[in-house]
């Protein structure tokens, strides 16, 4: 007697083709083990599945592994039988609304211009070290702080290396407050050209967006 294993998972045959039933070792007779049925599943077309019932066979919509995606741009995948892909879903990833894109190159903008800041800016120190100027926020306000003070003792007629700068390497470099000035002044010219170059690119996004130009807004990159 054949008998077809099935599937604990999604009760489907395991093995189409199923096996001899194994013989009752007392009566040396062919039993059916639990799990299993001598009934032989029906033949499927494309997309079906036969899943067992517990009484009898079925043919069931077998969409798994099946990927579709909706109006609003949500990916769905299909795990289950006898679930089939909404009428109105979509083979490919429709392209994003104009809101959506514009918000994404101008998040792309932006995450551009904080890896230019986090990167910082190269300089030749005083005594010719090749130094990196960091460009964070935080170290924006320990600049600003030093040009403050170069001022105030260059206006006291200071001319000694009486102030202390610390580069990415950490090095601490003795500095005149001719010398400090001239390093944050070139730190704050660093940081309005970035600024600048993410505001022009901003506003490009806005002017695509009101254009309906999808492409010039695909356009503005950092």
């Amino acid at each position: 007697m054949r008998i077809y294993d099935i599937n604990p998972t999604d009760s489907i045959v395991i093995n189409p083709k199923g096996r001899e039933a194994p013989l009752d070792p007392m009566r040396r007779e062919p039993r059916i083990p639990a799990g299993a049925t001598s009934s032989e599943p029906p033949a499927t077309g494309k997309r079906e599945a036969a899943r067992w019932s517990g009484q009898a066979w079925e043919i069931v919509s077998d969409w798994r592994g099946h990927v579709y995606w909706l109006a609003d741009g949500s990916r769905h995948e299909i795990t289950e039988l006898g679930v089939e892909p909404p009428a109105d879903g979509l083979d490919e990833q429709p392209p994003a609304s104009l809101d959506t894109l514009a918000a994404r190159q101008r998040a792309a903008i932006a995450a551009a211009l904080a890896d230019a800041l986090a990167a910082g800016m190269a300089y030749t120190m005083p005594d010719g070290t090749e130094e990196t100027v960091q460009m964070l926020a935080e170290d924006r306000q320990n600049l600003l702080g030093l040009a403050i003070e170069a001022r105030d003792l260059k206006a006291a007629d200071e001319t000694g290396a009486v102030q202390e700068f610390r580069g990415l390497s950490n090095t601490r470099y003795p500095m005149t407050p001719d010398e400090t000035i001239a390093l944050t002044d070139a730190a704050l010219g660093h940081y309005k050209v970035l600024k600048a170059r993410s505001w022009d690119r901003k506003d490009a996004i806005t002017q695509a967006f009101k254009a309906g130009d999808r492409e010039g807004i695909e356009a503005v990159v950092w």
